[in-house]
C-alpha cells in the first residue's frame, strides 16, 4: 500500500503532466517552436474605438453659411437658408413640426476702411435699432471670434430679443442680424444659441 508521501508524489507528478500537456496544445495552436510568432497577432497601433471617437471633429455634420470675408457653422438640426441679402441661420422648432424660434441674417458688403470703422458701424447699428422703437438698445463689450474684433449690439423689444454683431475687414462690413421670438425663448435660451455659433467664425484668407 503506498505511503502518504508516495501518493504526494504520484499526485504531483499527474498534474504536472497535465499542465504540460496544456501547454504543448496552446503553443502549437499558436505557432512552431521553429517560428514563435506564427499564428500570434500583432498589437495594432491603430487607435481603439474609444481613442477615435474622442479624436473625431466635435464639428462633423454641422452646416457652414459662408458669405465674402468669413464663415459660421450651425449645429446638424439647424438649417441654413438663402436668402435675398445673404444667408439665413435657422434655430430649430422647440418640437417636430412648430414653429421655428428665430435665427441670424449673415451679410457681406462693400465699406469704407478706418481706424474707426468698426466704431462707426457700432454706432450706425445702434441708431438703426434705436429708430425701431425697440424697449431697450445697447452697445455691449466688443467681442473676438477667429481673431476678428466684432462690435455687439443687443436690443429687446414686446415680441423679439435682438443681437447684431458686425465687423470690418479688407474693406467689407461682415454682420450678422439674430432675432429670437420672445414668447418662445427666453434670453438665457438665446444666449445659449448664440454660444454655439458664433465662437464658430472663422475669416476668410
Amino acid at each position: 500500500m503506498p505511503t502518504t508521501r508516495a501518493r504526494t508524489r504520484h499526485l504531483v507528478s499527474t498534474s504536472a503532466v497535465a499542465v504540460v500537456a496544456i501547454l504543448g496544445v496552446t503553443l502549437s495552436a499558436c505557432g512552431s517552436a521553429d517560428n514563435p510568432h506564427e499564428g500570434t497577432t500583432t498589437p495594432s497601433n491603430s487607435p481603439s474605438s474609444g481613442q477615435s471617437a474622442s479624436s473625431a471633429d466635435p464639428k462633423a455634420g454641422w452646416h457652414a453659411a459662408e458669405v465674402e470675408g468669413g464663415q459660421f457653422l450651425v449645429p446638424p438640426d439647424w438649417d441654413v437658408e438663402h436668402g435675398a441679402g445673404g444667408p439665413e441661420l435657422q434655430a430649430p422648432p422647440l418640437r417636430e413640426g412648430g414653429v421655428r424660434v428665430g435665427g441670424g441674417s449673415f451679410g457681406s458688403s462693400l465699406t469704407m476702411e478706418s481706424s474707426t470703422a468698426i466704431d462707426d458701424a457700432a454706432e450706425t447699428a445702434l441708431a438703426f435699432h434705436k429708430g425701431e422703437n425697440m424697449d431697450k438698445v445697447e452697445r455691449l463689450p466688443d467681442i473676438t471670434l477667429g481673431g476678428v474684433r466684432f462690435y455687439h449690439v443687443r436690443g429687446e423689444d414686446s415680441a423679439r430679443w435682438l443681437d447684431t454683431y458686425g465687423t470690418v475687414r479688407d474693406g467689407r462690413l461682415i454682420s450678422i442680424l439674430w432675432t429670437f421670438n420672445r414668447g418662445l425663448v427666453d434670453r438665457k435660451e438665446t444666449d445659449e444659441m448664440l454660444n454655439q455659433v458664433m465662437p464658430t467664425f472663422e475669416p476668410s484668407s
